[in-house]
């Protein structure tokens, strides 16, 4: 009985190793306060990333897309019950978080007998006056932290924690066309340190000359929380249109 202990420690690292080898290739999300609210992007050939969850709160993942759509389906349960049972004012991303998603995807992966989700999580909420603005993200361990104007999530911490200092950099009263460009660039960044070797941060340069070639194949999906929506739902998904102009000079060939 003396081993069971070590034996559950074993099987908790395994699982860690596993989830962290399958959610290795993710795609990046990057999230950013700008000047009208929160902006949310990232680029894929796979299903849509990006989801309302609340009339404030946004929602993105990166991992298996099964595990991504129960767990959306989970949150957006968990804010309407709350929504009603309580008021709408007391639909927050903190208790969201502390009481909801965190718990739920740590009791997935401290049960032996169960699945892990396969994923990491980014939310957002916006603060419609403005100052107030919070994103946390949120492992497949249930674990979380909280950041005030940017957060970033990857298929490693190396890529995750290089796009959060390039995000700490950046002024959050850019314009949604700068700011549509600076995610896009630390999305970049984030995909090539995924393949990057001894966790070699790439260049500014090296990064533009990725986006240049390597978003002809994929789809770059953003959203934005807008203050200025007079709808009581403040999230927004861009158009290709809407996407088309400020970031034009990434696709040139």
């Amino acid at each position: 009985m003396l081993e069971e202990p070590y034996r559950w420690v074993e099987a908790i690292n395994n699982r860690r190793e596993y989830v962290e080898d399958q959610l290795a290739s993710g795609s990046p999300v990057v999230g950013t306060t700008y000047a009208d609210g929160v902006l949310l992007l990232t680029a894929t050939p796979g299903p849509r990333k990006l989801f309302e969850v609340y009339d404030e709160i946004a929602f993105a993942a990166v991992g298996h897309p099964a595990d991504i759509e129960k767990l959306r389906k989970a949150v957006i349960d968990i804010a309407h019950l709350d929504g009603f049972n309580l008021s709408a004012n007391d639909v927050t991303l903190q208790r969201l978080v502390s009481f909801g998603i965190g718990p739920l995807m740590k009791a997935a992966f401290d049960e032996l007998f169960r699945s892990p989700f396969v994923a990491r999580v980014l939310m957002a909420e916006l603060d419609p006056d403005g100052g107030g603005d919070a994103f946390f993200t949120i492992d497949a361990d249930g674990s979380f932290a909280q950041s005030g104007k940017a957060a970033a999530i990857s298929g490693n911490a190396e890529s995750a924690q290089a796009m959060t200092a390039q995000l700490q950099k950046t002024s959050p009263e850019l314009p949604l066309d700068q700011a549509l460009g600076r995610a896009l660039e630390v999305w970049g960044l984030g995909r090539l340190t995924l393949d990057a070797r001894d966790g070699e941060v790439p260049s500014a340069e090296a990064v533009r000359d990725f986006l240049k070639g390597g978003l002809q194949e994929l789809t770059v999906e953003a959203a934005v929380l807008d203050r200025d929506r007079a709808a009581k739902s403040k999230f927004r998904m861009l158009t290709s249109e809407q996407l088309a102009e400020p970031l034009a000079s990434y696709f040139e060939v």
